[in-house]
């Protein structure tokens, strides 16, 4: 993974933990929380989970765009390189 997508996933994760983490603290600081409270909490990390999982989809997937844009201009590059040759022969 080139480092700059690897930066940002990063980032997105840090982000997703540190707003799981703040809630479930804000949570157990504030007063004790009841068995319906700590499944909508749970319910909202399982939900925090699933969207980290499809951000890490989408930015794998623009990786793979990312790379393929690359080896097609690199061919076309190439080809340029090489000139038009003899069609005489």
């Amino acid at each position: 993974m080139k480092e700059p997508t690897f930066l940002l996933a990063l980032a997105i994760a840090g982000m997703t933990l540190v707003v799981i983490v703040r809630t479930i603290a804000g949570a157990f600081t504030s007063r004790r929380v009841s068995s319906a409270e700590l499944a909508e909490l749970k319910e909202q990390v399982d939900q925090y989970g699933a969207e980290l999982e499809e951000t890490q989809r989408s930015v794998a997937d623009l990786q793979n765009r990312l790379d393929f844009a690359e080896r097609l201009l690199t061919q076309a590059r190439d080809r340029a390189a090489l000139g038009a040759g003899d069609k005489d022969k």
